[in-house]
């Protein structure tokens, strides 16, 4: 640690810090650090590395004692588990108070403003598309991806089957073609299509309407057909209320089934006239094609990793106690290979198999070193976006941000973001002290309601047609122009990283959190500026669940 680090601390200041993390602050004093915080930006950023160093150091060296001896020689303990916990209530409170807007010309790090109100998160929506197979989707249906959040809305299927999860809890399967009317969490109606309810107890009184029809479900499965306006009800356990045209209210058990004219009485007829659509039966189809494709896209990209543009080619199948993840590009070079840091193994985008990392602790990375010098970049990546915590999510970065090295990351506001050094010896014109670089953004490409849902990621720097481009899926959402004063084309990486931002290598134990809080599959890194076919055509085989 530098000495003169926390040099401009006084000793009264000093005490503040740490009387802080020792749990000691009296409320008086906490209150005269939260004016001096408010008051001096300089203070707010010695806090914010003093505090930085320290939960960074707690979380490398876990419970073991370590101590800071500031140029007045008061000695920090880490350890204390209370300490992490205050730490974090710090965090939150620089959040509040050092919060920094950007618009799209300012450098990675904008100047401060003196305080923000705080917004809780929010998301619309009711239900989520948990599941599909064999979808096609109507001319006038955009269509949907396993993960989208649905509200108010009309939800068509032209062929095939799927599976919305309720909030309440009810789940439906729904095989086309279908038009199911969805109103909220707690009430549907069936147009048209073949419906499966299966309805938990804490679900119980979910409302699903037929033409002439209405079925409250009293904890229970059942089955809806609907075609022409004609409905058909089966009661597969326990029990059902409905309530047709203008009749009396009937509890329908399990065993029962009802035909519901649009012009007459409910009349009984016999079970399993109908053949509904099966949950199980439709999970395991789902599952046999997830692994199907994934068997082929393994073939496929023994291939792929064979196109000499290709500098690095990461995938995390079976990182289970593995503390290397290597580099696949052919010819393979063992030096470029990964080190796994705190990321922890998960599932991935084929359901059930264990081939992701998960990077949800501050400390959690993957280093890697691809020396060289190139003339083009293009990113490539598939991710799982649990939330955005941070104002800068990485996805990939080079360590030392100096002149030709990349930083690919996701803003907090969902933009897409890929930004190259241009000048580290000059300063930048809008942000004082800052180095000479740009930022291209997309236009936001992620938001709470996506949650959960895997995403192809590719941004392309192309000095040679002097173009940023970013594509979601396979598809461009946005491309801008390179100025002449940021073009770049002398492009390195060296050391960076996977996942996160750090220079453990620097006299300077401080590092940037800034931990992706999701998954990542796999991540590409090309020589060359791909073309928008080769890009739309690697996501569609690499997708799960592709015919």
């Amino acid at each position: 640690m530098k000495k003169d680090q926390f040099s401009q601390l006084s000793p009264g200041e000093q005490e503040w810090l740490d009387s802080y993390l020792d749990g000691e602050l009296s409320p008086e004093d906490f209150e005269a650090m939260q004016d001096k915080m408010i008051e001096s930006a300089e203070y707010r950023k010695i806090m914010r590395r003093y505090l930085s160093v320290d939960h960074s150091l707690e979380m490398l060296e876990g419970e073991t004692p370590f101590e800071v001896v500031p140029e007045e020689k008061v000695v920090t303990k880490f350890p204390s588990p209370v300490r992490l916990t205050l730490a974090a209530a710090v965090a939150f409170f620089f959040g509040v108070l050092g919060m920094y807007w950007m618009n799209d010309d300012q450098p990675e790090e904008a100047a401060e403003v003196e305080s923000q109100e705080t917004v809780s998160p929010s998301a619309e929506g009711f239900a989520v598309v948990s599941g599909l197979f064999g979808e096609e989707w109507n001319e006038d249906s955009s269509g949907y991806v396993e993960g989208d959040t649905l509200g108010p809305e009309v939800f068509r299927l032209a062929s095939g089957t799927a599976e919305i999860k309720f909030f309440s809890g009810a789940n439906m399967t729904v095989e086309g073609p279908a038009e199911i009317l969805l109103k909220s969490a707690w009430e549907a109606e069936c147009r048209d299509g073949l419906v499966r309810m299966q309805v938990p107890p804490a679900a119980r009184g979910f409302k699903l309407q037929a033409p002439s029809t209405e079925i409250i479900d009293l904890g229970t499965e059942f089955g809806l057909s609907v075609r022409d306006g004609k409905g058909q009800v089966e009661v597969f356990d326990g029990e059902i209320s409905i309530r047709h045209q203008d009749e009396e209210k009937q509890i329908l058990e399990k065993g029962a089934a009802f035909i519901l004219p649009s012009d007459g009485l409910a009349i009984a007829t016999e079970k399993g006239g109908v053949s509904y659509p099966d949950a199980t039966k439709f999970k395991k189809m789902a599952e046999e094609e997830r692994r199907n494709s994934r068997e082929v896209w393994q073939a496929e990209r023994a291939e792929l990793v064979k196109d000499d543009r290709l500098l690095a080619y990461y995938c995390f199948e079976n990182a289970n106690g593995l503390s290397l993840v290597p580099n696949l590009a052919e010819p393979r070079n063992p030096e470029t290979d990964g080190a796994i840091i705190l990321a922890e193994p998960v599932t991935g985008r084929w359901s059930g198999v264990q081939s992701a990392l998960e990077f949800r602790r501050p400390g959690s990375r993957v280093r890697v070193n691809i020396p060289g010098e190139f003339e083009a970049f293009t990113f490539m990546s598939w991710v799982r976006i649990d939330s955005l915590d941070r104002q800068y999510n990485a996805l990939f970065l080079g360590d030392g941000y100096e002149n030709g090295e990349p930083h690919w990351q996701i803003r907090e506001d969902g933009k897409l973001m890929l930004s190259v050094m241009v000048d580290e010896d000059r300063p930048h014109p809008v942000s004082k002290g800052r180095r000479f670089h740009r930022l291209y953004y997309s236009p936001p490409i992620w938001d709470l309601s996506m949650s959960g849902q895997w995403l192809h990621l590719t941004s392309v720097y192309d000095p040679d047609q002097r173009l940023v481009s970013h594509f979601v899926d396979g598809e461009m959402v946005s491309r801008e122009e390179i100025p002449d004063e940021y073009l770049v084309k002398t492009l390195r990486i060296g050391n960076g990283e996977i996942g996160n931002w750090g220079e453990p290598f620097r006299e300077d134990p401080s590092w940037a959190i800034r931990n992706l809080n999701g998954r990542m599959d796999e991540i590409a890194i090309y020589r060359d500026a791909l073309s928008k076919s080769e890009i739309a055509e690697i996501f569609a085989r690499s997708r799960s669940g592709r015919r």
